[in-house]
This record gives structure tokens, C-alpha cells and sequence, in this order.
């Protein structure tokens, strides 16, 4: 009962996330679209707008992250373990699956002492002065939703090994 409520609250979170990556895609195209009318017609482009995209492309990548793990929408390249027998696939995507979660607890980690370093010392973008720290902890909260969905992915693994070992 208790995994339920986590997992649906871990979804509720991605799809949280999804909906904030979109609306960064959608405010960057705009910002885009309008950058190059004020450059090419008004000859006065937008102040920062490379700086603001940069932002919003961390914004966009981390957000859906987690969200295309749930969905098992990752790109995925099986030409030699596709022949492989079922056991040793199965073994590869355990040994992948912890390979992955090894290395973004450890982004996560990192992002999360990275982030309070930038607060500490005031880091800020050059031009418009934006705070860096509150996009490396959008970092930080992506990748440890992806954790999760890892971590989640490996208790299923698990569970359904049990499984097919009782039948």
C-alpha cells in the first residue's frame, strides 16, 4: 500500500517535470522567434537570450528525464543483445540499470554540492545577472527523479525474478 502511494506520487512528480520541460520548449521558441524578428527586422535583438536558452535547455533535458525512464522511452540501441538468450539480456539490463543509477546518484550528488557552492559564493550568469544555483538544483531534482525511476525499475527487475522462479 505504502509503494503505491510513493510510486504514485513519484509519477505525479515526472509528469509535474514533463509539464515544466514543455513550457520551457515553449517559452524558448518563443524567445527564439522573437530574438530573430527584433534582430533581422528591428536590428535590436534580445539582451541574454543565449544565456536564457542555455537555462532552459537544463530546464528542458532534466525534466524529462525521469519521465521518459517511466515510459521506457530512452534511446536504445539492442542490435547484439537482441540475439542473445533471455538470461544473459536479462542480466545485461540488471548490470546496466545499476551502472545508471550508480552514475546519477553520483551526478546528483555532485549537482547538489555544486549547486550549494554557487549559492554560497553568488556565481551569476554574465550578462543578465541570473542566479546559476537555482538551475543546477533543477538539475539536482532531475536527476534524483531518475534515481527513483531506476531504483524502481530495479524492485520490479527483482519482483518479477521472485516471480518466474514460484511458476
Amino acid at each position: 500500500m505504502r509503494t503505491r502511494i510513493i510510486s504514485n506520487a513519484l509519477r505525479y512528480c515526472s509528469i509535474l517535470l514533463a509539464y515544466i520541460g514543455a513550457l520551457a520548449l515553449f517559452v524558448m521558441m518563443i524567445l527564439t522567434a522573437v530574438d530573430v524578428v527584433g534582430r533581422y527586422v528591428f536590428n535590436t535583438p534580445i539582451t541574454g537570450t543565449f544565456e536564457l536558452t542555455e537555462f532552459l535547455v537544463l530546464i528542458l533535458i532534466f525534466s524529462f528525464i525521469g519521465f521518459t525512464q517511466a515510459h521506457k522511452s530512452h534511446v536504445c540501441v539492442d542490435l547484439l543483445v537482441m540475439n542473445l538468450p533471455e538470461k544473459i539480456q536479462r542480466v545485461i539490463d540488471l548490470f546496466n540499470h545499476i551502472v545508471c543509477l550508480i552514475v546519477m546518484a553520483l551526478i546528483t550528488w555532485r549537482g547538489a554540492a555544486k549547486a550549494i557552492e554557487m549559492l554560497v559564493v553568488g556565481e551569476a550568469s554574465p550578462n543578465l545577472q541570473i542566479p546559476d544555483y537555482p538551475f543546477v538544483f533543477f538539475l539536482v531534482v532531475g536527476c534524483a527523479v531518475l534515481c527513483v525511476e531506476y531504483i524502481r525499475d530495479l524492485l520490479d527487475f527483482f519482483n518479477h525474478s521472485k516471480e518466474s522462479d514460484t511458476i
